[in-house]
């Protein structure tokens, strides 16, 4: 499973494995290697509670059920009186078999598509047969007496329970800590507004969304009485399009162009929440919306080696501050060139809904 991991990631690191999705772009040999790194760690050791007994523990268990099953096939075949070179042969074809299967519901290496999937499954593959060939000898010289688990073993096992152990009391810490605080959950809405004439209304961002509405009645008409025109569309959204289930509260942020500096929205403490930003600031709906001091952070993150478009990310506080650096995949909205200089609501005698600064 290591030996694959490193594969897949020198594969990726001189571009054999390449992304076909047109917003990255390659990252270079340094960055695949370190990636893949962190994922193979992330995936035995730095998972948060919801997934460490729903991955990590099946994932270490399923490579030592594979590693015993290989062993108890060396030895059952060791008893058989075929000849050597066969039985090293059937036991690499079930090493081959089993190591391709299992590295497809427990990588150790980040895949972005079913292409690299097949690829790492054929690395898999060929080093689980090799492995294979090589185990029988090694099996069928060592007494049945003899545990097979050397020194380095259990080294490897303890240090890998003692840095599981502390990433779990580390995970409960921080749970604790976001119980005490009982935030509500929040359903986060971006929406992208341009100007039109005739009250403000929200249209479909492409013809297979037509018909399909994202925003309330509630909220339309909150933007209306403050005297709001133009087009709403919905960029994006976290969760799922389902209305937001009991106790999980709608937060709605609305922009037209991408801002430089580093914007904290308050959470609500209880009912949904619009944000709409303007030429005097960032308009709050409804504006007696009771807030708490954590927040929804909104920065800026120019073109990078990894994704060509320039992007607005956002952070959730859920009791635990925000992210030093927010991954390239809480984007909030992409901008074009020409977005940048694209119009601001203006709302200077409108003094409906209370503002919020940067």
């Amino acid at each position: 499973m290591g030996g694959t991991a490193l594969l897949v990631i020198f594969a990726r690191g001189v571009g054999i494995l390449w992304s076909f999705n047109p917003e990255f772009v390659h990252p270079g040999f340094r960055a695949a290697l370190v990636s893949g790194c962190m994922y193979f760690y992330a995936l035995l050791v730095y998972m948060p509670r919801i997934m460490i007994w729903g991955l990590v523990i099946p994932q270490v268990l399923s490579w030592i059920f594979v590693a015993a099953l290989l062993y108890v096939c060396a030895l059952l075949l060791a008893k058989t009186t075929s000849g050597t070179l066969i039985q090293r042969i059937v036991l690499a074809l079930i090493s081959l078999y089993c190591s391709g299967r299992v590295i497809m519901f427990f990588s150790p290496a980040l895949l972005h598509d079913m292409a690299s999937g097949y690829f790492t499954m054929i690395f898999a593959g060929l080093l689980g047969g090799v492995y294979g060939f090589c185990l029988f000898p090694r099996v069928r010289s060592e007494s049945p007496h003899t545990s097979p688990m050397l020194l380095r073993h259990w080294i490897i096992a303890g240090a890998w329970i003692l840095l599981f152990s502390a990433n779990l009391g580390r995970t409960e810490y921080q749970l604790s800590k976001i119980r005490s605080i009982k935030d509500p959950q929040l359903q986060l809405h971006f929406v992208k507004w341009t100007p039109a004439k005739g009250d403000v209304r929200e249209e479909p961002i492409g013809k297979f969304e037509s018909g399909n509405r994202y925003l309330t009645d509630l909220e339309i008409e909150q933007l209306r009485a403050a005297g709001l025109t133009g087009i709403l569309q919905r960029w994006g959204h976290t969760g799922n399009d389902s209305p937001a289930p009991l106790g999980v509260c709608r937060f709605v942020i609305v922009m037209s162009r991408p801002v430089q500096e580093t914007v904290d929205l308050p959470k609500p403490a209880a009912g949904d929440i619009l944000y709409l930003q303007t030429e005097q600031g960032w308009k709050v709906f409804p504006p007696s919306a009771p807030t708490v001091s954590r927040t929804v952070r909104l920065t800026f993150s120019g073109p990078e080696p990894h994704l060509n478009m320039p992007s607005t990310r956002y952070s959730i506080d859920i009791g635990l501050g925000h992210l030093a650096d927010i991954p390239f995949i809480n984007s909030a909205f992409s901008w074009l060139p020409n977005e940048f200089q694209a119009p601001i609501p203006s709302f200077p005698n409108a003094p409906s809904a209370s503002s919020v600064s940067p």
